[in-house]
């Protein structure tokens, strides 16, 4: 094992591997027939004997007269003699390279096959019969690193074929010890990044490794972007809450929401990385949206309108809170409402529930029981339902902060 790689174990190496192994047998097929469109060798040898890719050529075309897959290269002695003849004319044969490390490695030199393999590729990186060679070889040992980097840069040199790889990079991703290699492939800002973080979102198994990772290449909040929206709403639809929540580290804390468990609570900037931060909803009937100037949330709605303009994912541990509403106006519009809703996340949790409905400001203590459920949706939904004109309202502050215990009954 080389210095820095990393094994997997046993069956896993085929769940992890076994898309990408057939990626590479197909891309070894479509490389074989390239490496033969080099003209007549015979011509070329009749007219030039001393021509050493003549003879690369010549082999070539002899060891793929099958399907073009490595498994069905036919290498004869004729076949071999030429490869051997065209790299004692050109030390850069790396295609004639190729097909002796194949012999040899039929032969039972399995060691010194993949020695002279890995040498042709290392010679020519666009030797792509080398390179699925290459992972199919280091696949099927684990080898889990090299063959990231193989795939990598099979990638590079024929991004066509990273619809059929990306689903390999998305399991490989559900053993941990592939974060740190994957790290070093995106840092780099490679082509297939999107379809990477495309693939990875589907696959629910690869999501707690894609929260590290996302976590280690994002150097800031100024760094989140797209990927970090469709990774959030993959958390929340595998019921991954705690992956979700984890992602709170990427952001700022505001000076507003110290000791208090709801992020922006004075509606003081832009929402970033919905639902950790407001998710304004909109819906061409209803609307929210954030004066930053003003530290407000504005909502407006049609008469007989309704539903939910703003949500926000909580995490509130056992204990005893207070919710904080504030109002941005002196009343509502005659025939509007607006209430805040706390309910549990969680799937199959207890369903610990609050709702409130807005005549004022609110200041309103409750309780988390023990054992009931981790995460909360916080949702400010708004009705217009008995409004006979459109309905304004303004909120200043939505805010809960620990402690005060309900008053008894």
């Amino acid at each position: 094992m080389t210095p820095g790689s990393a094994r997997l174990s046993g069956p896993r190496i085929w769940l992890i591997w076994g898309i990408a192994l057939a990626a590479a047998l197909w891309l070894a097929a479509t490389a074989v027939g390239g490496i033969t469109q080099t003209g007549s060798p015979a011509v070329a040898l009749a007219l030039y004997p001393q021509n050493g890719f003549a003879y690369q050529s010549r082999a070539a075309a002899e060891s793929t007269q099958g399907d073009g897959s490595i498994q069905n290269m036919r290498i004869s002695e004729r076949t071999l003699a030429d490869a051997l003849s065209a790299l004692r004319r050109e030390p850069f044969a790396t295609a004639a390279l190729t097909l002796i490390g194949i012999a040899r490695d039929r032969s039972g030199a399995h060691a010194e096959a993949t020695d002279i393999l890995a040498l042709a590729h290392a010679l020519d990186k666009r030797q792509l019969v080398a390179n699925a060679w290459l992972i199919n070889r280091y696949g099927t040992g684990g080898r889990d690193r090299e063959v990231l980097q193989l795939l990598d840069e099979a990638l590079r040199i024929r991004p066509q074929l990273t619809a059929r790889y990306m689903p390999a990079f998305a399991q490989a991703l559900q053993n941990p010890e592939t974060i740190p290699a994957f790290q070093t492939l995106l840092h780099g800002g490679p082509a297939w990044e999107r379809e990477f973080w495309n693939a990875v979102a589907a696959t629910p198994a690869a999501l707690p490794n894609a929260e590290v990772l996302r976590g280690r290449l994002l150097s800031g909040p100024l760094d989140i972007s797209d990927t970090d929206t469709l990774l959030m709403k993959a958390f929340i639809d595998a019921g991954r809450m705690d992956l979700a929540l984890s992602y709170g580290k990427s952001l700022p804390v505001l000076d507003e929401d110290r000791d208090n468990m709801v992020r922006n609570s004075s509606f003081s900037e832009m929402p970033r990385l919905p639902p950790l931060d407001w998710d304004l909803r909109s819906d061409g009937r209803i609307s929210s949206a954030l004066d930053e100037s003003r530290g407000t949330l504005e909502i407006s709605g049609l008469p007989g309108s309704g539903g939910t303009v703003a949500r926000q994912l909580l995490a509130l541990p056992p204990g005893n809170y207070t919710l904080i509403v504030k109002l941005g106006q002196a009343s509502l519009s005659q025939g509007s409402e607006v209430s805040v809703h706390l309910y549990c996340a969680e799937k199959g949790a207890a369903n610990a529930s609050l709702t409130e409905r807005l005549s004022g400001d609110l200041d309103r203590p409750f309780v988390v029981p023990d054992a009931a459920c981790r995460f909360y949706w916080l949702d400010i939904d708004f009705s217009a339902l008995d409004s006979g004109d459109s309905a304004l309202a303004t909120l200043a502050q939505v805010r809960i902060s620990r402690g005060r215990p309900p008053p008894a009954e």
